[in-house]
C-alpha cells in the first residue's frame, strides 16, 4: 500500500513525526586545543574561590616536581628551581584575583553564560508552542517577532557589566599568562645553557672558551694568608684540593709530581707552592692554568677568595665567600670550589652529585692542618715516618677521617713496614669509603681488595671504575696495569704502563715501564727509559736499582756489582735497603755467599730502623735456600730457622706480621709435614677471619713440596702445575721444583727443559730467586747433557758455570775445578 506524501511515517512507524538535525554546541571548525581549552574554563568557573586556590596550589606542586625532575635529569643550573618558584607566586595573586571577579554572583552568569547571551540569533529558552509551522516538508521556523524596545535594550544594559577588570581578569588569560610564563623559563635556560656549552658571553666555561683544554692537568698553589693564619691556610689548601679533585673536567696535578717538577727547577722540593713559583712550574710543565686563592680573618668572620688564572698571571674567573666562624670554613670552600668548577665547565649534575667537604674530610680543623703538614711532609719531603706519625695524631682527633687512614695504609706499605698496621688502616678506610671523593673511594677499594682480600679482579674492577671517571687516570692505569701483570697479562700491563707515560711521565711511571721492558727481556728499551729517568730524576733511587737489574739481564754481573756499590753512597732510607738487596742478588749469583750475607744483613737492620717488625726474618729466606740448594745441606737449613725463631719469636710480633705461612713452606721443603700443618692451623687461628685467597694458594704448593720431599714425583708435579694456574703472573716462579721433581723421576729430557727455563727469568726475579739457582741450575744442566752425550753443550754449560763462579767462596772452589777440567778434557777429547 503506497503512503501518501503528508502522512510519509518515521523509521520507528510514527506518522505526523520528522527528525530534526541540530548543530552541536561545538562547531566544526573549531581547533581541538580552542575546545580543550573552553572545557578547562567552564570547569574552572563552577569551583569557588577556595577551590581555585587548592587546585592551583596543587598545581604548582606537581609543576615544581617535573621542573626539579628535568633540572637532575638534564643538568640545568640551581637557578632553575627559584626562577620557577618565583614565577608561580607571582602567579598566584593573579588567579586569586581572577576567581574572585569570576566567581558566580546571584543573578549572574559565569564567562561563558555571558559570552553565549550576547550571541545574535542565539536564545536561551525554549520555542513555545505553535511557534513552528507544518509544512509539507517538515517544521519551518518563521521570523523571529519584533519585540518592544525596553525588551531589545536589556542586553545592552547586561553588556555594560563587562567592566576592563572582569574583561583582563579571564581564565582564559590566567591559563595563557601562566603558558607564557614558563615558556618564557624554557627559552632563558635554554638560551643560558647554549650559551655555556659554546663559550658564548659571561655564561661561557672556560674550556668551551677554548681557554683551558678539557682533562688537561691544573696547578692549585697555597692559598695566601697572614703568618699566624699560615698553618690554617695549607689546611684550607688541601681541602680545598679534596673538594676539587672530584672534577671531571680537568686533573690536578698530584704533589708527588709537583715534587718531582720542582726539583728539576732546582728548588727545594719543600718550596712553598706560592701562586707565584706556581705559575714559574705551569709555564716550565706547559701547564695551562692556576688555581690561586687567598684566605683572612676578619671581625665577623673569615673571607675565601680563588681565582683561576693563566700561567702568566691573568685572572680567567674568581669567586669569593665568607663564613661565619669555623663552623662554617669548610662549607665555605665546597662553595667556593663548586663555583670554580662550574666556570671550568663542570657539568650541574657533576656538582650536585658531589658529598659535602666536611663529609669527604672531616668536621675538625686541627685534623685537616694535621692531614695537610702530613701529605706535604710525605709528598714533599719524602719522610714518610714522619709523615706517617702526623697521620695518626690527626686520626687521634678524628676516627673517622677516612682520608687520613688511606694515606696512612698507603704511607706504611711504601715503607714496607708491618703488614698489621698496614692492613688496619687499608681496612679502615674501606669500611670509611663512603667518606671519600669518588676517585679515592676507588683507590681505598682497589688497595683492600689487592692487599688484605687478596682479590686482583675485584681491584683491577675498582680501578676500572677510576678509569670511567677519567680514562686518563695515571695513578689507575699504573696501579691496575700492575695487577694485570700479576694476573699473568703482561702483555696488556706493558701497555698501560707505556700510556701512563705517555700521560705522566713521572720517577714512578718511568720506572715500572723500564721494569716491564726487562720483564719482556727488552733490555736495550730498558736502558733507554733508565736513561731518561736519571735525567728527570737524579735524587731517585729506581734508577739505581733499575741499572743493578739491566746489567744483571746481560749477565754483566761485574758491572752490576759496581753500579750497586756506587749507588750505595748516594741513597739512604728505603732506596738504600733495594739497593743492598740488589748487591745481595748480584754476590749471591756470582757465589760470594759470605758477601752476600753481609749485604743482606746490613739491609734487614735498614729495615728493622724503618719500623719493619719482622725484619729479623728478612736474612732467613735466603740463607734457608743458599743451605738446601747452593750447599744441598738440609740439616744448616733447618738450624738457620730456629736461630732466627729464636731470636725473633712469633708471639712476639702481631699476628698479621708473623710469618706462619713462609715458616710453613719451608718446613715443606724439608719434608716436615707435622710442622708445616702445625704453622698453617696457628696462622688460621692467629687470623680466624684472613680471606682464603690469603693462603689458598700457598697450601697448594706446600702438599707439592711435601710430595717431592716424599719421592711422590707425580703428585709433586701435578700439584705444582695446578699452582701455577693459580698464580699465573708468577708462571716462571715454578720452573725450578718442576726441573727438580723430573729430574729426580728420571725425566732428564722434560727436566732439562725446565732448568733452561729457570735460568733465563726476566725481571726482579733475576736478582731475587735465580740469584740462588743460577749457579747450581748450571752445573745441573751441564751434567745432564754429559749424562746424555751431548758433549759440546756440556762443555759450553760447564764452562758457563765455572766463568759464572771464578771468585765464588772457597768452599765453592772444587765445584768450579771440578767444572773447569770436565770442561777442557770434552774439548780436548773432541780437538
Amino acid at each position: 500500500m503506497l503512503e501518501s506524501a503528508g502522512a510519509r511515517g518515521n523509521s520507528c512507524g510514527s506518522p505526523d513525526r520528522r527528525i530534526s538535525f541540530r548543530p552541536s554546541s561545538v562547531s566544526v571548525g573549531t581547533p581541538a586545543p580552542e575546545a580543550a581549552l573552553r572545557k578547562i574554563v567552564r570547569e574552572i568557573q563552577r569551583r569557588t574561590v577556595w577551590q581555585c586556590l587548592g587546585i592551583y596550589v596543587v598545581g604548582s606542586w606537581i609543576a615544581l616536581q617535573v621542573v626539579d625532575v628535568l633540572k637532575d635529569n638534564m643538568g640545568l643550573p640551581d637557578w632553575v628551581f627559584p626562577f620557577a618558584v618565583v614565577l608561580l607566586i607571582l602567579g598566584l595573586p593573579v588567579v586569586l584575583a581572577t576567581a574572585i571577579i569570576q566567581e558566580r554572583l546571584p543573578g549572574q552568569g559565569g564567562e561563558d553564560d555571558r559570552r553565549r547571551s550576547a550571541r545574535p540569533g542565539r536564545s536561551a529558552r525554549l520555542p513555545e508552542p505553535g511557534e513552528y509551522a507544518s509544512s509539507g516538508s517538515g517544521y519551518v521556523r518563521p521570523a523571529p517577532k519584533r519585540e518592544p524596545a525596553a525588551a531589545v535594550a536589556a542586553p545592552a544594559e547586561a553588556a555594560s557589566d563587562e567592566t576592563p577588570h572582569r574583561r583582563l581578569f579571564t581564565w582564559r588569560n590566567a591559563l595563557g599568562g601562566g603558558a607564557l610564563a614558563f615558556l618564557f623559563l624554557t627559552v632563558v635556560t635554554s638560551g643560558f645553557m647554549f650559551m655555556r656549552a659554546n663559550g658564548i658571553g659571561p655564561a661561557g666555561t672556560l674550556v668551551a672558551r677554548g681557554l683551558i683544554d678539557e682533562r688537561s692537568p691544573i696547578l692549585v698553589a697555597e692559598f695566601e694568608a697572614s703568618a699566624a693564619d699560615a698553618e690554617l691556610a695549607r689546611a684550607m689548601t688541601e681541602a680545598f684540593r679534596i673538594d676539587f679533585s672530584q672534577t671531571q673536567v680537568v686533573r690536578l696535578m698530584e704533589p708527588a709530581r709537583i715534587a718531582e717538577a720542582l726539583r728539576r727547577m732546582e728548588l727545594d722540593p719543600t718550596t712553598a707552592l706560592t701562586p707565584e713559583v706556581a705559575r714559574r712550574l705551569a709555564r716550565r710543565e706547559g701547564i695551562p692554568a692556576v688555581i690561586a686563592g687567598s684566605f683572612s680573618r676578619l671581625p665577623g668572620g673569615y673571607v675565601m677568595t680563588g681565582r683561576i688564572e693563566d700561567a702568566e698571571g691573568a685572572v680567567l674567573v674568581s669567586h669569593r665567600e665568607t663564613a661565619g666562624d669555623s663552623t662554617e670554613v669548610l662549607p665555605a670552600i665546597d662553595a667556593l670550589s663548586k663555583k670554580l668548577r662550574e666556570r671550568l665547565g663542570e657539568s650541574f649534575s657533576s656538582l650536585r652529585a658531589d658529598e659535602p667537604l666536611e663529609r669527604v674530610t672531616t668536621s675538625s680543623l686541627r685534623a685537616l692542618e694535621l692531614y695537610s703538614e702530613a701529605v706535604r711532609t710525605i709528598e714533599y719531603a719524602g719522610n714518610e715516618e714522619s709523615g706517617i706519625r702526623l697521620l695518626e695524631e690527626a686520626l687521634d682527633i678524628d676516627p673517622e677521617f677516612a682520608s687520613a687512614w688511606r694515606k696512612l695504609g698507603v704511607g706504611i706499605q711504601n715503607l714496607h713496614g708491618a703488614t698489621a698496621r698496614s692492613a688496619e688502616a687499608v681496612t679502615r678506610a674501606f669500611e670509611l669509603r663512603d667518606r671519600l671523593t669518588p676517585r679515592e673511594r676507588y683507590l681505598a677499594e682497589a688497595s683492600y681488595y689487592s692487599s688484605v682480600a687478596f682479590d686482583n679482579q675485584r681491584a683491577i674492577a675498582a680501578y676500572d671504575r677510576m678509569l670511567d671517571l677519567d680514562p686518563n687516570d695515571p695513578w689507575a692505569l699504573n696501579n691496575v696495569a700492575i695487577l694485570y701483570g700479576r694476573e699473568g697479562d703482561h702483555e696488556r700491563s706493558l701497555r698501560l704502563t707505556e700510556r701512563t707515560v705517555e700521560l705522566d711521565t713521572s720517577a714512578t711511571s718511568l720506572g715500572n715501564l723500564a721494569l716491564e721492558y726487562l720483564r719482556a727481556r727488552r733490555v736495550d728499551e730498558a736502558d733507554s727509559v733508565i736513561a731518561l729517568l736519571q735525567t728527570k730524576f737524579p735524587a731517585d733511587h729506581r734508577a739505581r736499582w733499575l741499572t743493578i737489574l739491566a746489567e744483571a739481564h746481560r749477565e754483566d754481573f761485574a758491572e752490576a756489582e759496581k753500579a750497586a756499590r756506587d749507588a750505595l753512597a748516594e741513597t739512604d732510607g728505603v732506596g738504600q735497603v733495594r739497593v743492598l738487596w740488589g748487591l745481595h742478588g748480584v754476590l749471591k749469583t756470582t757465589g760470594r755467599l759470605r758477601e752476600a750475607d753481609e749485604a743482606a744483613a746490613r739491609a734487614a737492620r735498614l729495615s728493622a730502623d724503618l719500623g719493619v717488625p719482622s725484619a729479623a726474618y728478612a736474612v732467613l729466606w735466603p740463607r734457608f735456600w743458599t743451605a738446601v740448594v747452593v750447599h744441598r745441606d738440609p740439616g744448616a737449613a733447618r738450624r738457620e730457622i730456629e736461630r732466627v725463631r729464636d731470636q725473633a719469636p712469633l708471639e712476639s710480633l702481631e699476628p698479621l706480621d708473623r710469618p706462619y705461612l713462609g715458616l710453613a713452606g719451608l718446613y715443606a721443603a724439608l719434608g716436615d709435614r707435622a710442622e708445616t700443618e702445625a704453622l698453617l692451623a696457628a696462622f688460621k687461628r692467629a687470623v680466624p677471619d684472613a680471606p682464603t685467597g690469603r693462603y689458598e694458594d700457598d697450601e697448594v704448593w706446600f702438599a707439592a713440596d711435601l710430595a717431592l720431599s716424599e719421592g711422590r714425583w707425580d703428585d709433586a708435579i701435578a700439584g705444582y702445575e695446578e699452582w701455577r694456574r693459580l698464580e699465573p703472573g708468577c708462571a716462571n716462579c715454578i720452573d725450578y721444583p718442576l726441573a727438580i721433581a723430573h729430574d729426580s723421576a728420571g725425566r732428564l729430557e722434560v727436566a732439562l727443559e725446565h732448568y733452561l727455563e729457570e735460568i733465563d727469568r726476566p725481571g726482579e726475579s733475576r736478582l731475587r730467586q735465580r740469584a740462588t739457582t743460577l749457579g747450581p741450575t748450571l752445573e745441573r744442566i751441564a751434567q745432564i747433557h754429559d749424562e746424555l752425550g751431548r758433549l759440546e753443550e756440556a762443555a759450553a754449560y760447564y764452562a758457563r758455570f765455572a766463568d759464572l763462579w771464578a771468585e765464588a767462596d772457597p768452599e765453592l772452589q772444587p765445584r768450579v775445578t771440578a767444572a773447569r777440567a770436565r770442561a777442557e778434557e770434552i774439548v780436548r777429547a773432541r780437538g
